[in-house]
């Protein structure tokens, strides 16, 4: 196995070099700026005509006829096909198919790992595709430079298991911009490394007049492995063409967003009052071309101080005109890339895809606010939809979810700014600064952006340029925590010299009894074995679904989990490889565990076809006592959606509908069934397991489910959580479980019925009755110890203490239910002191509460919270707080009034 370092491959002249090149008189150079070397069929070209080697030169001046993007997109397809290559739409921007990132990022991300590594052949060889994309790493740049987009198209050609490579590859990409008018005294071929997913190898970035349409990479090895490379034995053409520099280079617009959303941005300019500045624009984007706007504040001072220079221009009167530009650039991209993320399923919360949802509208609508123009969110997003919606029609049919998902993000925006204000001040006032760290945590915690921030202390505030970028990055964790993946691991096995179990369990899940060869014994941490079988009917934990149990020639299965293609049973007993052994299974749990499952999917169903197709699976676990799903949804569920929800489940169960499982090829189940097939996370396999409820639900599953949904019997929904911002769950039990709950109910009504010596048709107007007259009593009892207190009060005014330094000191007890109502008894009493301190006790329950005040000179002789501290160490508790307010408590009530009595005397004593 010949593993070689980066250094050594991609410094090579034949990595490189291909034969069109060298049939054609293509010559290599070496970059006078940079020092990377290209290729260009100049002999005399120096530079590899990149920024910041050379400058945009096709602003204003484009080398080709003006074209938009629906006809680049269908120019491009239609050039592939006729070349041998089949068109295959495109995949989400939400990558559910993969566990290890959040987001298509570029168009190679939907054919890995499974289809790069040859386990699954390609939907087809050679293909093109124009795949919509999304990125977070140049947030920060976004409306900037005029380049970066969050959300763009990658059309895209591929080629797998070695149909063609390097030579066919450059030839088709050259061809490609022949085709489209580029000359190629203006084609620049410039050398590069790409890597990713687990795959690299070298590349050629084609640059056009100082714009890098395309990268052409050819992917030949797998790693890297400790900074070294394998060479993949079937290789891949990887290549990406930015459909928006495509239209952008055909245009010569000022920047890319003008020469994308044009008709959006005369919108945006005449609605906020802006002039469209466009010879400024173009001189800055070619001179931000040059730089990482993201990199820090001096960069953008260095363009602005040469485009200053170059026009003749003051720089303060470049950034006026330029930073309200840049908003409208940021919002047509951002709103662009919402609509996109939200079509495709996201939702947005506090967490992963829904994270960086949430950032982005929330960003357009401080932007749009910053305009003057912040009630036209909506009506924009509408406009985007109309415009993507001929080829994208799936963006239409999901318009009224992405509208109203948006609306109720507007409001929990204002809702968030409304208390924010009040955090903010107090940071503010508390620190007398704000830290990065600040505000990463006012945005993570409270959703407060940096502008926010700097309205709310009306102080100027050091924002680092790549803010953004950073969060979205911290927030962009590959992992889909929500989707089960709930195999124990519990035994570090390598399983590769072993067959594979056979799952009997799939063959036939109503077998409750087998035999099985004891293949190996493997030892146990615990009392028992780890049984290796040769077949199993015990399914094992995994896909949210608990562990079958049973017997294995009459001893306690206690786990079952599954590493590889080999099942392990944890098993009570000795056991000795090459016996015979009698598998029984607990038939009452596994029932009732495919019942649950196959109820999971039915809900599934029930709910995306009430809410709409932004529901997704986010958590799942099936028990033996009831199962729970989570799923994507940004509004809480009333009683009357519950109740309609049952009511779809029970239909569907009581239709008594087929429940098919069959194995499918993966590229075949995904051109049936589309990707919702992914609701339970991602699924490995050339071949993939899939569950259909008969007209209603279909989706990828490894668990066991029963034959017609009549088995899965009566179903009830026990409990509905919010457990994070847009995600509910909902707790659920089916079959006899579901019975056992109802009848749980029934015994918990009866039993009120008895202690309220009421008959069952009168237990609301009974407990009604006993509600009003305990808030009778209440009103009577607050009404009394308010009388009591005010007694209190007296005899504390009338043993007023006056230190030796002239500072007065109320103190005593009072009865008080909690720390407000003490601290409200103690600010009534504060008020009648210029100088004063305040210490009050209660006894609530059996456990003591101490709050202290003090103000004016009271504060510069005594600190309310240590003395709170140190009368409440004397009763076993703990308090604190400021100079001004302390609050503590301790479990010896009883010894209250004698420690609080002599304190004050001490104190007194010693000033």
């Amino acid at each position: 196995m010949n593993m070689l370092r980066k250094e050594e491959l991609a410094s090579r002249r034949e990595q490189y070099e291909v034969e069109m090149f060298r049939e054609e008189g293509w010559v290599r150079r070496k970059c006078a700026k940079c020092g990377k070397y290209f290729w260009t069929i100049d002999p005399d070209r120096n530079d590899c005509g990149e920024p910041p080697c050379a400058e945009y030169s096709f602003i204003g001046n484009p080398p080709i006829r003006k074209m938009d993007w629906n006809e680049v997109r269908e120019k491009f397809l239609s050039f592939f096909e006729r070349r041998g290559h089949e068109r295959v739409s495109r995949y989400p921007v939400v990558a559910r198919w993969r566990d290890d990132v959040l987001f298509t990022g570029a168009s190679i991300m939907c054919f890995q790992p499974w289809v790069t590594s040859g386990e699954v052949d390609p939907p087809a060889n050679p293909l093109v595709i124009s795949q919509p994309c999304v990125r977070f790493p140049d947030l920060d740049n976004v409306g900037k430079t005029g380049r970066h987009f969050t959300m763009f198209e990658m059309m895209a050609h591929h080629a797998f298991n070695n149909v063609y490579f390097k030579d066919e590859t450059v030839r088709l990409g050259f061809e490609w911009l022949k085709s489209i008018g580029v000359k190629e005294d203006d084609i620049v071929f410039k050398e590069d490394w790409w890597e990713g997913g687990g795959n690299a190898g070298p590349d050629h970035e084609v640059i056009v007049r100082g714009l890098e349409l395309a990268t052409l990479v050819h992917m030949a090895y797998e790693g890297p492995v400790n900074g070294r490379y394998l060479e993949m034995k079937n290789k891949v053409v990887d290549t990406g063409y930015g459909l928006n520099r495509h239209v952008w280079i055909s245009k010569g617009s000022p920047t890319g967003y003008d020469a994308m959303f044009p008709k959006l941005l005369k919108y945006l300019r005449a609605e906020s009052g802006l002039d469209f500045p466009s010879d400024l624009i173009s001189e800055y984007t070619k001179v931000a071309g040059k730089y990482d706007l993201s990199g820090g504040r001096s960069n953008r001072t260095k363009v602005i101080e040469e485009v200053s220079l170059r026009l003749d221009m003051d720089p303060k009167e470049v950034e006026m005109e330029v930073t309200p530009q840049e908003m409208v650039y940021a919002i047509s991209d951002h709103t662009r890339a919402i609509i996109f993320m939200l079509g495709d399923g996201v939702v947005p919360s506090n967490a992963r895809e829904g994270y960086l949802a949430r950032l982005l509208i929330r960003r357009s609508i401080r932007l749009l606010k910053s305009l003057g123009i912040e009630d036209l969110l909506i009506e924009i997003i509408s406009k985007r939809i109309s415009e993507v919606k001929d080829p994208f029609p799936e963006m239409l049919d999901m318009e009224d979810e992405i509208i109203e998902m948006i609306s109720h993000e507007q409001k929990k925006y204002y809702a968030t700014i409304k208390k924010g204000r009040e955090i903010v001040k107090r940071l503010y006032s508390k620190k007398g600064k704000i830290t990065r760290e600040d505000l990463e945590k006012l945005y993570d915690s409270h959703g407060l952006l940096p502008e926010e921030v700097m309205e709310f202390t009306g102080k100027k505030i050091d924002v680092p340029e790549d803010f953004l970028s950073k969060i979205a990055e911290k927030h962009s964790s590959s992992s889909r925590e929500g989707q089960e993946q709930t195999r124990s691991k519990k035994v570090d096995l390598d399983v590769k010299k072993y067959p594979k179990t056979e799952l009997l369990y799939y063959t036939d899940p109503y077998l409750k009894e087998v035999n099985a060869l004891v293949i190996d014994v493997l030892p146990s941490e615990n009392e028992g074995s780890v049984l290796i079988l040769d077949r199993t009917i015990f399914y094992p934990e995994g896909g949210g679904q608990e562990a079958d149990t049973g017997k294995i020639n009459g001893r306690k299965v206690k786990h079952v989990e599954k590493v590889g293609g080999v099942v392990l049973h944890l098993v009570e007993g000795k056991f000795s490889p090459g016996e015979v052994v009698k598998c029984q299974l607990d038939w009452e749990r596994r029932i009732q565990l495919m019942r649950h499952h196959t109820a999971t999917h039915i809900l599934l169903g029930a709910l995306r076809r009430k809410f709409g197709k932004h529901i997704w699976q986010a958590g799942a676990h099936k028990s033996e006592n009831y199962a729970r799903l989570d799923v994507t949804h940004y509004l809480p569920l009333n009683k009357d959606e519950i109740r309609e929800i049952e009511d779809s489940c029970n239909r569907v169960i009581m239709e008594n509908r087929e429940v098919r499982t069959t194995w499918m090829e993966r590229n075949e189940a995904e051109r049936k069934y589309g990707f919702v097939l992914y609701q339970g996370g991602a699924v490995p396999g050339r071949k993939i397991r899939v569950v259909e409820i008969e007209d209603w639900d279909i989706e990828a599953c490894g668990g066991t489910h029963v034959h017609r949904t009549g088995e899965v019997g009566f179903f009830k929904i026990s409990r509905v959580d919010r457990i994070q911002d847009g995600v509910i769950r909902i707790e659920f039990k089916v079959g006899p479980k579901a019975v056992d709950y109802i009848r749980e109910l029934e015994d918990t009504i009866e039993e009120a019925v008895s202690l309220l010596n009421t008959k069952k048709e009168d237990l609301i107007q009974a407990l009604s009755k006993k509600i009003s007259d305990l808030k009778d009593t209440k009103k009577k009892y607050a009404k009394l110890m308010s009388e009591i207190n005010d007694l209190l009060l007296e005899e504390i005014r009338d043993k007023k203490i006056t230190t030796k330094d002239g500072i007065n000191i109320f103190y005593g007890l009072i009865h008080a239910e909690n720390d407000k109502e003490m601290l409200d008894l103690a600010e009534l009493l504060l008020k009648e002191l210029d100088d004063g301190l305040v210490i009050l006790g209660a006894r609530i329950g059996e456990k003591a509460r101490v709050v202290s005040l003090s103000k004016g000179r009271a504060k510069s002789v005594f600190h309310a919270g240590e003395i709170v501290r140190e009368i409440c160490s004397k009763l076993s508790g703990g308090g604190g707080g400021s100079k001004e307010k302390g609050i503590g408590g301790g479990p010896k009530g009883h010894e209250l009034p004698r420690v609080i009595e002599e304190y004050v005397l001490r104190i007194c004593e010693g000033s």
